[in-house]
């Protein structure tokens, strides 16, 4: 046997790296608990990453190129973790053109998205952190410590492997070099189609703390989440495909319930929880969705008490907001069986004889089934709705009510025109739409006139198959100005969009990150408190479309795709709405006696 002498430079790092090492929550590498098994099949899941990108892992399951994913777990301060980035680069940088995605997932509760950033800044941290805010993801893989690293085959959805990178670091040891590189051989077998001799080792690591807690009750904890929650929705006449009305509905479709919520689909709210403060905001916390989905695990128990659902029905007026001061019809559309339509364009008076300021619109669509959107523009007389259109409300799936911020308003001016631009699609058999517009009228003049702006991009091209387009457009303020809501559209292959502000002096800061765009819940984003933002702020969005196969709702992944009107062209409609902080609202007429009371 050939001895190789150490010098006392390498005895000296040893001892270092050693006192690091022993710093982690173990003291001897025997303790560690024994692997879990491989061969486990894998559940679907989404989280959000360090840098608010959304990483869902059945996305790829169309995709022939991604033979394996791996996931690495991190988490901050850990030594066990930081002595693997290197390694870890490297093994990115060997595998990733023979289809292995690596990602990284982070289960600590204690360690914030900032924290994060800032860990994979300082330590050159290229892949992205996955973050687990519930722990959902980490107990049903079954994860205790950091610095584990887990094979998942795609085809299958099965665990390969699962342990250490290596055989190098040890709780309070570490060799000069590694005699078993566990995950290299592991993917070197799989990717070769043949089996995979270690499929488990104890991965030395940091131990992941998870908060106890007992299962909720159903009649205190539940219940009443749901009542607040989701029940609006999932009632009888509701939007939703089902109705939680009792317990008895709610245990039936439990696991449903589980799946939507560990995939990010339910709640439907797309905003990233990191960024921003929202008052529509209707997702669950970190902590509700845990509780939610951990007494679904246990089983959904009944236990004592009421049923807080049983015999509750919320109300669902037809306007949301009551009746109207004004109802516009609209006329009844045709819509044929099929085909593409063009969109349509109706014009219509103002219902006010004299000018007055709306503080809200609803629309209530007649027939879902064929109407795709509705956009609600403000002509004066002889003006051309292309050139001088004035913004004033609009309906596409997912949005509600538009009830103005307070203490600003709309200018409806007496004699001008409503025009509705109408776009629809064919179901499959003939049928007709009466759609209607509902304007609620200001007691009095606001203190700000609401005003709109929209980014648009005509020009962009997306390319076959490309899973991530991207395009930016901005835009200046040329006044101090309070922002209030923000709106993206896109259409079916739309993937992501981030409204971000540059400041004069330079400095940025996103304002609104929707990591998971979906056209079917479409919305305004209402800002808690309005956003103050001097002069020359830039706004600035970054859109990003997904073209490929793996885009479920992509129609066509082989076509190069443009700006249209159809669901199968795509935009680039990024609105805002804002006012003047120094420009107080134009004096508006009065409302006389027989405007209010000329109700439709």
């Amino acid at each position: 046997m050939k001895i190789i002498p150490r010098t006392s430079s390498q005895f000296t790092l040893i001892a270092v790296a050693a006192l690091t090492l022993s710093l982690c929550p173990a003291s001897r590498a025997d303790i560690a608990p024994p692997p879990p098994k491989a061969s486990v099949a894998v559940q679907d899941f989404a989280l959000i990453d360090h840098q608010g990108a959304f990483r869902h892992l059945y996305y790829y399951a169309k995709d022939p190129s991604t033979k394996a994913i791996v996931l690495f777990v991190q988490g901050d301060g850990c030594p066990l973790v930081r002595k693997r980035v290197p390694q870890l680069k490297r093994l990115n940088e060997a595998y990733a053109s023979k289809g292995v995605l690596f990602w990284m997932i982070n289960p600590n509760v204690q360690d914030s998205r900032s924290e994060v950033a800032k860990e994979a800044t300082e330590f050159g941290i290229d892949l992205p952190i996955l973050l687990d805010p519930t722990q959902l993801v980490a107990r049903e893989l079954k994860i205790t410590r950091t610095g584990e690293a887990i094979v998942i085959e795609p085809n299958s959805w099965r665990i390969r492997y699962r342990g250490a990178i290596d055989d190098q670091l040890d709780y309070e040891s570490q060799k000069p070099e590694a005699q078993h590189e566990y995950l290299k051989e592991a993917l070197d077998a799989l990717l070769a189609g043949t089996a995979i001799k270690t499929e488990a080792t104890a991965a030395p690591g940091c131990v992941v703390t998870y908060p106890k807690s007992e299962v909720a009750s159903y009649s205190e904890t539940i219940g009443p989440m749901l009542k607040a929650n989701c029940v609006q929705c999932h009632t009888k006449g509701g939007i939703a495909p089902f109705a939680m009305s009792s317990y008895e509905k709610v245990r039936g479709w439990s696991e449903m319930m589980r799946e939507v919520l560990v995939t990010r689909r339910m709640p439907p709210w797309q905003a990233d929880p990191h960024v921003g403060k929202f008052g529509n905001d209707f997702s669950l916390s970190p902590e509700q969705t845990r509780t939610l989905v951990q007494w679904i695990d246990a089983g959904t128990p009944r236990g004592g008490g009421d049923d807080p659902l049983a015999g509750y029905q919320p109300e669902l007026p037809e306007w949301k907001l009551g009746k109207p001061d004004f109802i516009v019809e609209i006329p009844e559309q045709s819509v044929a069986a099929e085909g593409i339509f063009d969109y349509r364009y109706v014009t219509v008076d103002v219902p006010n004889q004299e000018d007055v300021w709306l503080r809200a619109t609803e629309i209530i669509p007649g027939n879902k089934r064929v109407l795709h959107h509705i956009i609600v523009n403000t002509i004066l007389p002889g003006e051309d709705r292309n050139r001088n259109a004035k913004a004033l409300t609009g309906y596409a799936p997912g949005m509600g009510p538009d009830l103005l911020p307070r203490g600003t308003g709309r200018l409806l001016t007496a004699g001008s025109k409503i025009v509705f631009q109408l776009h629809y699609t064919a179901s499959g058999k003939a049928e007709t739409d009466r759609s209607r517009l509902g304007l609620y009228l200001a007691k009095e003049p606001p203190e700000r006139e609401l005003r709109s702006r929209v980014l648009i991009d005509y020009k962009f091209q997306i390319p076959p198959g490309d899973q991530e387009f991207k395009r930016k457009k901005s835009g200046k303020f040329d006044k101090d100005v309070l922002l209030y809501t923000m709106n993206p559209h896109m259409h079916l292959r739309g993937k992501s969009m981030r409204y971000s502000a540059r400041y004069p002096d330079g400095t940025e800061e996103v304002l609104l990150n929707v990591p998971n765009y979906d056209f079917g819940w479409q919305r305004n984003y209402e800002l808690k408190e309005p956003k103050r933002l001097p002069k020359g702020t830039e706004i600035i969005v970054d859109a990003a479309w997904d073209n490929s196969l793996l885009n479920r709702n992509n129609p066509d992944p082989t076509k190069t795709v443009g700006w249209g009107d159809q669901t199968f062209n795509e935009m680039f409609f990024a609105s805002y709405r804002y006012t003047y902080v120094d420009v107080a609202s134009p004096v508006a007429g009065k409302r006389t006696a027989s405007a209010s009371s000329a109700k439709q």
